[in-house]
């Protein structure tokens, strides 16, 4: 009997001795982001830090803050966890309320460069950093599962939250993490001509050309129509965009523009560019999956910007014509 109760007693001290140590040690801890929402228990945040890698059982901590009588005082909120971080101060930095979320918002239509200015002029990163990251074309492959040359196309247009102090590497995870979970429900139809790369860079063009989300189905009917008779697309954003990589920027594009000689360049080459020239929004991209139906193949914008659509090249220019003449 009194080798039984050691042995409990042996079993008690090594278990609390565990406890102990899932306490007060620290671990390491990849980069992570954390929402805990109000008036969650502490047994279900415990749970959502297990998932996240921040501690390494959920129980330690639940006993932990249940001993201390502050698992209602935990606070609410997104936090950054990272380096090497024990339990307790797990628990530390939760009672404190360390949370610093900023919003960054980030519009439809930028492409690698402007997105990554965009967030260094709102206190996110640096665009240098930013840039490389996003240029690099293993860490792009790793994210996308593409063989891509870049995260052109991928950093979702979207209004985020980040915390004080995030690198550069999390934020672009976490847009493109954003453009996999809002195109997840994105189908390409049975008789689509074209792969879901491919879809991305026709609605990058869109994305440029539109102005009013209502034209997108017709411009994209305008883009797969020539397309299907081996027109080229003709479209000046990609001008631009070629122009833009040789450190030229345009809002105009002028006639020895499209000369540049670019793979981008669809005043000079037959079918799609090799990469998006910007991150579309879901209506672009739903615009070439539902195109309207159509048989133009030309169109031009007028002074506010609406588009003006023809069948014939003819009819095209007399339409350009009636408009300067107004």
């Amino acid at each position: 009997m009194r080798t039984f109760t050691i042995i409990l007693i042996t079993l008690f001290l090594l278990a609390l001795g565990y406890e102990i140590f899932l306490i007060i040690i620290p671990r390491p801890i990849k980069e992570v982001v954390v929402e805990i929402q109000t008036g969650e228990s502490a047994a279900r945040i415990g749970d959502k830090l297990v998932q996240n890698g921040v501690i390494r059982s959920k129980w330690p901590f639940v006993i932990y803050v249940r001993l201390r009588n502050i698992d209602q005082e935990l606070s609410w909120g997104k936090y950054l966890f990272s380096g090497r971080m024990s339990t307790a101060a797990v628990v530390k930095k939760l009672m404190e309320g360390d949370v610093l979320a900023r919003r960054a918002v980030i519009p439809e239509g930028l492409t690698i460069s402007e997105t990554a200015r965009r967030l260094n002029d709102q206190g996110f990163g640096e665009y240098d950093t930013f840039v490389d990251l996003a240029k690099d074309m293993d860490f792009s492959r790793q994210l996308t599962g593409f063989s891509v040359e870049s995260l052109e196309g991928f950093l979702y247009p979207e209004t985020y939250d980040f915390t004080e102090g995030v690198s550069e590497e999390f934020i672009l995870r976490r847009m493109v993490n954003e453009f996999f979970h809002k195109t997840t429900e994105l189908q390409l139809p049975d008789n689509f001509d074209y792969s879901f790369y491919e879809m991305i860079i026709l609605a990058s063009i869109i994305e440029k050309e539109a102005r009013y989300i209502d034209e997108m189905p017709l411009i994209a009917s305008v883009f797969i129509n020539r397309l299907s008779i081996g027109k080229m697309l003709q479209a000046d954003p990609t001008v631009a965009y070629a122009l833009s990589k040789e450190g030229i920027e345009r809002r105009t594009i002028y006639y020895n523009d499209l000369q540049i000689d670019s793979p981008y360049n669809t005043y000079q080459k037959v079918g799609l560019p090799p990469a998006p020239i910007c991150s579309p929004s879901i209506s672009a991209m739903q615009a070439v999956l539902n195109p309207a139906e159509s048989e133009f193949l030309y169109f031009f914008a007028d002074q506010k910007g609406r588009h003006i659509f023809s069948k014939t090249y003819r009819e095209h220019l007399n339409k350009q014509r009636v408009l300067r003449n107004r």
